[in-house]
């Protein structure tokens, strides 16, 4: 009777931990799935400030889906792009990586490219270095969360 509890006990507590591991190993594919917004800011200057900040890429569409609809609603100007900035973001989710904008005058270089599954934005200037990579699967969801939480008309 004692060794049959203990293997059940065994039993339960070894399926909690598969379900455990199972679950993280699911959450963490989700997470890479969505790629990670990276952004670098460097100031040129004797003590100049550095940010680096990494945040999951899952993190936008999640905290939008807890914004009521009626905080997402768009002005009218914003709202009657948001079609074309979808369906602009699930296109360059399929296209091959190139340049958007590549300009540089004398002091400041500014660089827009698609890479790697990201838009990627680089600036840099004499005062800075800023370094923006957002994964367009990020893009897309949060277009397509402001368009469905806009009124159509």
């Amino acid at each position: 009777m004692k060794n049959d509890r203990r293997q059940r006990g065994v039993t339960t507590a070894s399926a909690l931990l598969g379900l455990l591991g199972v679950s993280v190993l699911a959450g963490a594919g989700v997470v890479y799935q969505y790629g990670a917004v990276t952004v670098y800011v460097e100031e040129k200057k004797p003590g100049g400030e550095r940010v680096r900040l990494w945040v999951p890429g899952v993190l936008a569409p999640v905290a939008l889906k807890l914004v009521p609809d009626e905080e997402l609603r768009l002005p009218p100007e914003a709202r009657r792009w948001m079609p074309a900035l979808r369906a602009a973001s699930e296109e360059l989710e399929r296209v091959e990586d190139f340049t958007l904008v590549d300009v540089q005058d004398g002091r400041e270089h500014v660089r827009i490219e698609k890479r790697d599954g990201a838009l990627v934005i680089d600036v840099v200037s004499e005062d800075e270095t800023v370094h923006v990579s957002v994964p367009l699967r990020v893009v897309v969801s949060v277009a397509r969360e402001l368009e469905s939480a806009s009124p159509q008309g």
